[in-house]
C-alpha cells in the first residue's frame, strides 16, 4: 500500500497593472530558470490568505489584498497544491530585496500579459491570462471564510 500523499500547500497572487502581471524569476542551481507569480509555502497555522500576504511581503516587499481564488493547480509541474489568488497591491513597490526569504529569486518584473514567456508556470494560468478579459475576467472564489 502506498504512503498517503503529503503535498505542500502554496499560495500565489496574480496582480495586474496596465496589462502587465507581476512575476518573479526563480533561478535554482542545476535547473532551468522559470517565471511564476510571487508567493510560496503556506506555513502551519496560517490561512491561505495569511500565507499569501506574508509571502508577497517577504519576496517582493509589497502589501496585498486578495478577492479570492482563481485557480487551483496540482501535479508534477507545481510540485505542490497551489492556490492562485487574485489581488491588488495596497502598499510598496515590487522588488527583490536582500531579505526576500527565497535565495533562488533572481528578479521581479511586470510582464505584459501577451508576452508571458514559455517558461512561465503554471502554463495553464498563462493560457487563461491571455484569453479575452484576462485576469479581471476570471471568476474568483471567496476563500476568506474557508477557516473552520
Amino acid at each position: 500500500m502506498a504512503a498517503p500523499r503529503k503535498p505542500r500547500l502554496k499560495a500565489r497572487v496574480a496582480i495586474e497593472q496596465n496589462g502587465h502581471i507581476l512575476c518573479v524569476l526563480h533561478a535554482k542551481p542545476r535547473e532551468e530558470p522559470f517565471w511564476c507569480l510571487p508567493g510560496g509555502n503556506v506555513d502551519d497555522g496560517e490561512t491561505l490568505i495569511e500565507g499569501a500576504i506574508r509571502e508577497l511581503r517577504e519576496e517582493v516587499g509589497v502589501e496585498v489584498e486578495t478577492d479570492g481564488a482563481i485557480l487551483i493547480v496540482d501535479g508534477p509541474e507545481a510540485g505542490a497544491v497551489e492556490v492562485i489568488l487574485r489581488g491588488i497591491i495596497t502598499a510598496g513597490e515590487a522588488a527583490i530585496g536582500d531579505d526576500s526569504g527565497d535565495a533562488y529569486l533572481a528578479e521581479a518584473a511586470w510582464i505584459a500579459v501577451d508576452e508571458l514567456p514559455a517558461t512561465f508556470r503554471p502554463t495553464v494560468l498563462r493560457e487563461l491570462l491571455q484569453q479575452p478579459g484576462g485576469l479581471s475576467g476570471l471568476p474568483a472564489i471567496d476563500v476568506a471564510n474557508w477557516v473552520a
